[in-house]
């Protein structure tokens, strides 16, 4: 799989309310996300036994239920290529708050792949 991208993480673990040993923890999710061919969620979480679908996205818990960090999960097609978009990185705080699905467009409808819409006739 290809995280994208390290600058989120990276933005979340030099903040001054970061928890600590962030950047340990999400280097980890990093690693084990570049190293992973997921097919589909089962795959998904046999490798992160915590992560949850929240409409169009996953929620990973990373740092021992201190960050949560959501993503949109392309999966790997027969080539194994796939893609996790990183959405957000939330303190535990953060993400009770809720307001996490509507910025990141958790419930919305995935925009369609290349090539026109379908007309009605």
């Amino acid at each position: 799989m290809r995280a994208i991208s390290l600058r989120p993480l990276r933005d979340f673990w030099a903040r001054a309310d970061a928890p600590a040993r962030s950047e340990q923890f999400l280097r980890a999710w990093y690693d084990h996300t570049e190293n992973a061919t997921w097919h589909n969620f089962g795959e998904l979480r046999h490798t992160f036994g915590s992560a949850d679908v929240v409409g169009d996205c996953v929620v990973f818990d990373v740092g021992n239920n201190r960050i949560r960090l959501v993503g949109r999960v392309r999966y790997a097609d027969d080539k194994g290529r796939g893609l996790v978009y990183v959405l957000a990185v939330l303190t535990h705080a953060e993400y009770d708050d809720n307001k996490w699905p509507e910025d990141c467009g958790c419930h919305k409808r995935p925009k369609p792949k290349d090539g026109p819409r379908p007309t009605k006739t």
